[in-house]
C-alpha cells in the first residue's frame, strides 16, 4: 500500500470511527426518548380516558342519589321497583358515555347482583352470576368495591352480538345508603383511538427527525471524509515529493529542485536534503579538482 493510500486510511479511520459511533449512540438515543414519550404519553391520555368515565359515573350517582332521596321522603312506603318505571330516574341512571360506552344500575339483593335498569330491556332483572364462570374479569368489577375503596374499575372482554370480542373499560361506583350501584362501561377502544392517532404522529415526527438527522449525519460524514481526504494528500504530497527528489539525488541528480517551504518537520528534512545536496556537490568538485591536478 502507498504512503498516500496509509495516510488516506488512517484519517478515514481516525475521523469516521467516532463519528459513526457518536451518530449511532444518538440514533439510539433518538429511538429510545420517542419510544419512552409514545408510553408516557399513551399511559397519560389512558389515564385521562379512565378518569372521565369515573366522573360520569360519579355524576350519575350523585343525581340518582338526589332522585331517591326526594322520592323517600315524599312516600310513606318506598318501592325499589318502581324507580324502574320512573322517567326521572331512568334518564338519570341511563346515559351515553363518551360515543360508545353507556351507564346502567345493578342492585344487590340477597347476595345476589341483578340489573335494575339497562339500554337493552332485555337485561334488566338478569342475574350477573350467570356471567362469573363465561367473564370472570367482568364478575369481579362488578362485584363493586372492596371495603374501604370508593368504586371498582378494570378491563374486561365482551363478546358481542355478532360474536367478535370487543375490550371494554368499567366502572362499579355504588350509591351510598342503597342496594344500587352504578356501572359505567366504554369500549377501549374509543380511549385509545386518541392515544393511536397521537402514536402515529408521534412515529411520523420521529422518522421524519430520524431523517434528518441521517441526513446531516452523512453530510457530515462527506465533509469529514472530504477534509480526510484532502488532509491526507496535503501531508503525503511533500514526503512523496521529497522521496521522489532522495531517489534522484541518489541517481546523481544533485542540483534537482527541492520544492518545501514549509516551517515544520517537513521543511526540517528538505532543508537537510538541500544541506545534503550541497554537501555531495562540494565533495564531487573537491574529487574532481584533485583528479585534474593528478592529470
Amino acid at each position: 500500500m502507498s504512503l498516500k493510500a496509509k495516510f488516506v486510511l488512517v484519517f478515514l479511520l481516525v475521523s469516521l470511527v467516532p463519528l459513526i459511533l457518536a451518530g449511532g449512540a444518538g440514533y439510539y438515543h433518538i429511538k429510545k426518548i420517542s419510544q419512552l414519550a409514545i408510553v408516557q404519553t399513551e399511559n397519560s391520555l389512558k389515564k385521562l380516558g379512565e378518569q372521565l368515565v369515573e366522573q360520569k359515573a360519579a355524576d350519575i350517582v350523585k343525581m340518582v342519589q338526589f332522585i331517591i332521596r326526594e322520592r323517600q321522603q315524599k312516600e310513606e312506603t318506598f318501592n325499589w321497583e318502581e324507580l324502574q318505571y320512573d322517567p326521572n330516574f331512568m334518564t338519570a341512571a341511563v346515559q351515553t358515555v363518551g360515543k360508545t360506552g353507556y351507564s346502567a344500575i345493578v342492585m344487590k339483593k340477597g347476595g345476589k347482583i341483578i340489573t335494575f335498569l339497562h339500554p337493552n330491556p332485555k337485561f334488566i332483572g338478569v342475574d350477573l352470576a350467570s356471567i362469573a364462570k363465561k367473564n370472570r374479569n367482568f364478575w369481579k368489577i362488578i362485584q363493586g368495591p372492596k371495603p374501604g375503596e370508593r368504586f371498582s374499575k378494570g378491563y374486561y372482554s365482551w363478546k358481542e352480538p355478532d360474536g367478535h370480542i370487543e375490550k371494554k373499560f368499567m366502572v362499579v361506583m355504588p350509591v351510598p345508603n342503597t342496594p344500587l350501584m352504578v356501572v359505567a362501561t366504554i369500549y377501549t377502544k374509543e380511549i385509545e383511538a386518541p392515544i393511536k392517532d397521537l402514536e402515529a404522529t408521534l412515529v411520523e415526527k420521529q422518522k421524519r427527525f430520524l431523517f434528518q438527522y441521517n441526513i446531516s449525519v452523512l453530510a457530515t460524514a462527506m465533509v469529514v471524509v472530504i477534509i480526510a481526504i484532502l488532509f491526507a494528500l496535503r501531508l503525503s504530497k511533500p514526503i512523496i515529493h521529497l522521496t521522489e527528489v532522495a531517489e534522484r539525488i541518489s541517481l546523481g541528480e544533485l542540483s534537482v529542485p527541492i520544492e518545501i517551504t514549509s516551517t515544520d518537520e517537513i521543511g526540517d528534512l528538505a532543508d537537510a536534503l538541500r544541506r545534503m545536496q550541497a554537501s555531495l556537490r562540494k565533495a564531487i568538485q573537491r574529487l574532481q579538482r584533485r583528479h585534474l591536478r593528478r592529470g
